[in-house]
């Protein structure tokens, strides 16, 4: 799979900075989200990547990861790199069992965190990836502890959300709201289907699979974040968005309730 020359350049840029003030350290760096499903977004996506280390870090090594993201960021370097470097070792671990790891996101760099050292990390690592530099090591999945954790997601976290969408829909009829639809629908096509796929991928399954009172807010939140010149030319389904912003929080809803019946797929 080919990537983006801009995600390419902000990689290959991260990779020189890192080799000049860390020589050796960084061994692999593998994109995936979005990218390890052939979506990308410029403008609206990030660069979702795991960097693997040689070592595990030691404190000047932890400077020198903080030094190469700030320079990165000071650079013309394009979309955000977010992500977590960890020692090629802890990648068979359930990452449960994994240590906090040096992370980066939105420009914010913490050496010891937990940001997407999750089964859902894991996964698209070790099955929807793809490699910049270095052969991916073993990486540990379970199906059946992807599931557990997106449901558990979904019915915690998620279930916090919808009710905030309701609470306050002011925010929820912003288009930037909109995103909540494709992440849910990300989560629910997991369920039903046990496969990880990207947002506006879901998004579309779910406009072909579910009830048509889901679609006119489906049709926005793909219009919304243009991963496709089809998606980019469908029609605005709400004239009020106010409407649209009561559809999305009752989307998001729907989607946390079917989550506590979704059945086990062994």
């Amino acid at each position: 799979m080919s990537l983006p020359p801009e995600v390419v350049d902000v990689c290959s840029s991260w990779l020189g900075l890192v080799d000049d003030v860390a020589p050796g350290l960084v061994v692999g760096l593998h994109v995936r989200g979005g990218l390890g499903f052939d979506e990308f977004v410029p403008g609206v996506s990030d660069v979702d990547m795991v960097a693997v280390l040689a070592r595990r870090p030691s404190d000047d090594d932890l400077t020198a990861l903080e030094e190469s993201h700030a320079l990165l960021a000071d650079s013309t370097a394009g979309a955000p790199l977010d992500g977590f470097h960890v020692y090629a070792e802890d990648l068979a671990l359930d990452p449960d069992d994994c240590p906090d790891l040096p992370c980066i996101l939105h420009g914010w760099f913490d050496p010891a965190g937990r940001f997407d050292v999750t089964p859902v990390g894991w996964h698209e690592l070790a099955l929807h990836s793809v490699p910049v530099r270095g052969e991916l090591p073993p990486v540990w999945t379970d199906a059946a502890r992807l599931r557990a954790f997106t449901r558990d997601c979904l019915t915690g976290e998620w279930a916090g959300i919808a009710a905030s969408l309701e609470k306050f829909p002011a925010e929820s009829s912003t288009d930037d709201a909109t995103w909540h639809v494709l992440g849910a629908a990300r989560m629910h096509h997991l369920l039903v289907t046990g496969e990880q796929s990207a947002k506006s991928q879901a998004g579309r399954w779910a406009l072909a699979t579910m009830d048509e009172r889901w679609h006119p807010v489906l049709r926005d939140a793909l219009r919304l974040r243009g991963a496709s010149a089809e998606d980019r030319a469908l029609p605005p389904s709400y004239a009020d968005p106010a409407e649209r912003g009561r559809d999305v929080a009752a989307f998001v809803a729907h989607v946390v309730a079917s989550a506590a019946c979704a059945p086990d797929l062994g």
